[in-house]
């Protein structure tokens, strides 16, 4: 049971800070040598991030804890404990924690006890069930067959290994969603494999993905060249509520108008970029989940040049240095990617977050809030400045403050944008915490 006083949907950030910070959210248990870690989680209202804090007082880490999957009141991170540079990191050096927010009781922490599969990032889903949850690993073999290795809370000692068939074939590498009670991967290009962890010999049923035309049709007919779906493509289950009974996926494009180009970068090296001339964001939705294209409903389609965007929020991201007053510095000339759907059953119907930049690879980021739906920015704000690659994701939309006690989440005095259910406000920039 959830407390209304909370956000339905909150931008979890996915790199922990190295930092102690303690509050009713804190808790703490011991990586596999016996180093106490201590987390805590700073809930805020969109589009301020919310910030999750890890501290090791008995270790230096040199690699930044990193959430890699979120769903309901739990979240599952990744604590690379040897201390080598990031780049000479591995999963085998990691332990993993299944944080709980507690859900009207004290939160937890508890850790993945080796021996545990090897697993990548992308290769694993989380399901919550009431006090326990569940981990699935599924592993492609090249094969309509993979690899699935389970792990019920229930059961800390034992990793249930099957071998899994998909009934009705797609072409997928697996990646991510989890609609309960089934534990779901996805390779956003093809399609979602679903999976029921729960029954005695589960098997994978395939959901493809409408791949826009412009992508099929491209490049003389032989199709675009695919790389990482991330920046272009967001996807979530909706679990269902009063205005939407239906659960259902939600699945946003991102479409952009460019050109490449080379001169110097933020940093005044020369590199390659691009110059923006427009960018689109599609939505559909999928109440059926079946193996059929035709379940998907495409919502709508707008162009960024046609976006509304009042004069306090304009007056606002001129003064950030976001927007200009010249000619290519305009809302449709940012760099933007990573579209998400807000993950909310009915107060932010058709509302996308986007990141944006000014230019290409530039560390610091905004997250924009577009209302699909009326074509107008309904916020903005200032998310974060951090180098990292630009497939990488910076937040998860969850659902965690809803489960977490009112008092426990951040000072609201601090808070200068919102976003409400009526009447939409926006500030831009948030008071700077010491």
């Amino acid at each position: 049971m959830s407390t209304s006083s909370q956000p339905d949907c909150v931008l979890l950030s996915v790199n922990a800070h190295l930092v102690q910070r303690r509050n009713a959210t804190t808790t703490s248990n011991t990586t596999r040598n016996h180093d106490k870690i201590e987390v805590s989680l700073c809930p805020e209202q969109p589009l301020l991030p919310s910030n999750l804090y890890v501290h090791c007082p008995d270790l230096t880490l040199t690699v930044r804890p990193r959430v890699i999957r979120a769903v309901q009141d739990i979240f599952l991170l990744r604590v690379d404990i040897d201390c080598r540079p990031e780049s000479d990191s591995s999963p085998d050096d990691a332990d993993y924690f299944v944080y709980r927010a507690g859900n009207q009781r004290s939160p937890w922490l508890s850790r993945l006890e080796r021996p545990h599969p090897f697993f990548h990032d992308d290769d694993i889903g989380l399901l919550s069930r009431d006090a326990n949850y569940t981990i699935a690993v599924l592993i492609a073999t090249g094969t309509p067959i993979y690899d699935l290795h389970i792990f019920h809370s229930e059961n800390p000692a034992n990793w249930i290994y099957r071998t899994v068939l998909v009934t009705e074939p797609q072409r997928m590498v697996p990646m991510e969603v989890e609609p309960a009670p089934w534990a779901g991967s996805i390779y956003l290009w093809y399609g979602i494999l679903l999976c029921d962890v729960l029954r005695d010999e589960p098997t994978l049923r395939g959901v493809p993905l409408p791949v826009p035309l412009n992508m099929v049709s491209g490049n003389n007919g032989m199709g675009a060249e695919l790389g990482c779906p991330h920046p272009f493509w967001g996807i979530a289950f909706i679990k269902g509520g009063s205005g939407n009974p239906d659960d259902c996926l939600k699945l946003v494009h991102l479409e952009a108008t460019l050109t490449l180009v080379r001169g110097k970068n933020y940093d005044g090296e020369w590199s390659s970029s691009y110059n923006v001339h427009d960018w689109a964001v599609v939505t559909y939705t999928n109440t059926a989940m079946t193996s059929s294209f035709q379940d998907w409903r495409m919502d709508c389609r707008i162009q960024a040049s046609d976006i509304i965007i009042d004069d306090k929020i304009k007056s606002e991201l001129l003064q950030s240095g976001l927007l200009g007053p010249g000619l290519g510095q305009t809302l449709q000339n940012l760099v933007v990617s990573h579209p998400t759907p807000d993950i909310s059953a009915a107060a932010h119907e058709g509302v996308v977050y986007l990141i944006a930049r000014k230019k290409y690879r530039h560390p610091q980021a905004w997250v924009l809030a577009v209302d699909t739906r009326n074509k107008t920015l309904v916020g903005a704000a200032e998310f974060g400045t951090e180098r990292q690659p630009y497939g990488s994701f910076m937040y998860f939309a969850s659902d965690i403050a809803k489960y977490i006690k009112p008092d426990t989440t951040g000072d609201k005095r601090r808070m200068l944008l919102k976003i409400k259910t009526k009447h939409v406000r926006s500030s831009l920039i948030p008071e700077r915490s010491v």
